[in-house]
């Protein structure tokens, strides 16, 4: 595909240094902000729904020093329908982790009333609420559906209809056969 030079995508990155003490309970870093494209074709009431990103920080009792797993690379801003998508999205872990792939549900998160609460709202986090025909397993019009290695991290589908798509995709980061933590990616399939 050829992208329009009009394309452009938002990528946030945020770093900081936090002294936590020591702790039997996990940490986690929270983002909320409303609101997603109302043109979003998976989503019930996309408008309404916002997006809640979360880092998980391991107890120290699991883990005292952790790296989180950093995916690869970004998912295409555009995929072509009838087209096989073929997408690595691996992550890396600096401390060796093993890392297991899956499709997952992303969060709701913030409200148009609320658009960017600070501090985030507490946990548990809904998952997002999908429209009729879709779900966590099925986030898009594919034959054959989205699958991804649970090892590799490799992304296949064919779609099959035009229009944008909001897709989970979790890696799970695993030490001496203890599960440290689950970081979700949320992101947009734009299918044209």
């Amino acid at each position: 595909i050829s992208f329009p030079p009009d394309i452009c995508v938002q990528e946030g990155i945020y770093s900081f240094n936090l002294m936590l003490p020591s702790n039997t309970q996990a940490y986690q870093v929270v983002y909320q902000r409303c609101c997603r494209n109302g043109t979003i074709q998976n989503l019930a009431n996309p408008g309404d729904q916002g997006l809640t990103i979360v880092a998980e920080v391991p107890s120290s009792d699991v883990a005292e020093c952790n790296s989180m797993p950093s995916y690869n690379n970004f998912p295409p801003p555009v995929l072509c329908a009838q087209q096989n998508l073929q997408f690595d999205h691996s992550a890396t872990d600096l401390d060796g982790d093993s890392l297991s792939y899956s499709i997952c549900a992303p969060f709701i998160g913030a409200t148009a009333a609320m658009p960017a609460p600070n501090p985030a709202s507490n946990p548990p986090y809904a998952e997002v609420v999908w429209a009729p025909g879709f779900s966590t397993t099925s986030p898009l019009d594919a034959n054959p559906g989205l699958t991804i290695n649970p090892v590799t991290g490799f992304l296949t589908g064919t779609p099959t209809q035009l229009g944008q798509y909001v897709v989970g995709i979790c890696v799970e980061e695993w030490r001496n056969g203890q599960l440290l933590s689950v970081n979700t990616r949320d992101f947009q399939f734009n299918v044209a």
